[in-house]
């Protein structure tokens, strides 16, 4: 009886932990440690200046998205305010179908990401698919923080499929809600 118990207790809890795992990714390990350091305009997440010029300036990220084709901040000063963005092409291709396939994965990747940000309440990252369209040459889609509050009301989270020039590129990014509506993000 007694060992039947403890072999009960060893296989209830290695499930809870494969069980854990399922939701868990690199992804949304990735986006996790992002948004965390976002309250502190990404500094501990900055690495080495690639390029700066009118009052902008672009930083290699020390966090990344395993497989991204690039990850860069973007710091710029606009209405006398400095702005921060985390930007990381995910995936680039020239064949819509691939593109969109990787799309619907990073989405359900990202979608009921549970973020524990220091010192503040954790918030669960929640959006609405949207399906791309060829015809388009770009879909966003904009997910939430649930519920945010203190410094996570500002934070802006974005996947976008965008077709440049017949190369279809996917982008997440984490910036402030002000560089919404100051100006629009530039993938390159």
């Amino acid at each position: 009886m007694k060992n039947t118990l403890t072999l009960l207790l060893i296989l209830f809890f290695g499930f809870n932990c494969i069980a854990q795992g399922v939701f868990r990714n690199q992804t949304n390990n990735t986006l996790e440690k992002v948004v965390q350091d976002y309250p502190s305009q990404f500094k501990n997440i900055k690495g080495e200046l690639l390029s700066s010029g009118q009052g902008s300036a672009e930083y290699k990220s020390t966090i990344t998205i395993p497989g991204a084709v690039s990850t860069k901040i973007i710091q710029s000063a606009a209405a006398h305010k400095q702005e921060v963005c985390w930007q990381s092409v995910v995936y680039s291709v020239n064949e819509f179908n691939l593109a969109r396939n990787r799309f619907e994965e990073l989405f359900n990747q990202i979608k009921n990401t549970i973020i524990k940000p220091e010192g503040e309440k954790a918030v669960i990252v929640n959006g609405m698919y949207i399906d791309p369209s060829e015809d388009k040459t770009y879909t966003t889609i904009q997910f939430d923080l649930l519920p945010a509050s203190g410094a996570m009301q500002k934070l802006n989270i974005d996947l976008v499929l965008k077709n440049t020039n017949g190369q279809w590129k996917i982008v997440l990014s984490v910036y402030d809600k002000d560089r919404k509506e100051t100006e629009a993000i530039v993938v390159k």
